[in-house]
């Protein structure tokens, strides 16, 4: 195993991945946006808190910083070249919101084809480097039932996961309990 000292952004910061990236939607008026978030995370389970970075130079962080709402689904390996083109163009050149969606209860959009998504209320924007942390605290909760096992877990092989740099791949449909 090697080691180096780090000076500045590492050349590859991918050793934590992969990761199950969350499609962040958010609606300006009629103005819709999707973009996949692989740096996300549960923030806690009392209140239901849920948190994705984005960069400020994304067209949704402006847009979910004055919309204040935001949804995010996690969708199956099937869907990995739609999450990839979201992931590839921005909303300032392509209106993303001609992709099959709908509105939730509190209006933010929720790409269909998802085993699961979260509707999420903005409570919390912090800088960490060059990315900001987007809480949110989840008001309502979206599941496809035929994709989750009897605690609410996806099925395994379900879930779409990204290694960085445009790929992806699923997990095994083996499990285990050590």
């Amino acid at each position: 195993m090697r080691s180096y000292p780090v000076q500045g952004p590492l050349p590859a910061f991918y050793h934590y991945y992969p990761g199950v990236p969350a499609v962040v939607g958010v609606r300006l008026g009629e103005r819709v946006n999707f973009c996949p978030a692989v740096w996300n995370t549960g923030l806690s389970a009392n209140p239901p808190l849920f948190g994705v970075a984005l960069s400020p130079k994304r067209f949704t962080h402006g847009l979910l910083l004055e919309a204040r709402r935001f949804a995010v689904s996690f969708h199956p390996h099937a869907q990995a070249a739609l999450v990839q083109w979201l992931g590839s163009v921005s909303g300032r050149e392509v209106d993303k919101g001609r992709v099959p969606h709908f509105l939730g209860r509190t209006g933010v959009p929720v790409l269909e084809g998802a085993y699961a998504a979260y509707e999420l209320e903005l409570l919390e924007v912090r800088t960490f480097g060059d990315h900001d942390l987007f809480v949110g605290k989840v008001v309502a909760v979206w599941e496809e039932e035929a994709f989750l096992d009897e605690k609410g877990r996806p099925k395994p092989g379900l879930s779409l996961l990204y290694y960085g740099k445009g790929l992806y791949g699923r997990p095994s449909e083996e499990t285990f309990t050590p």
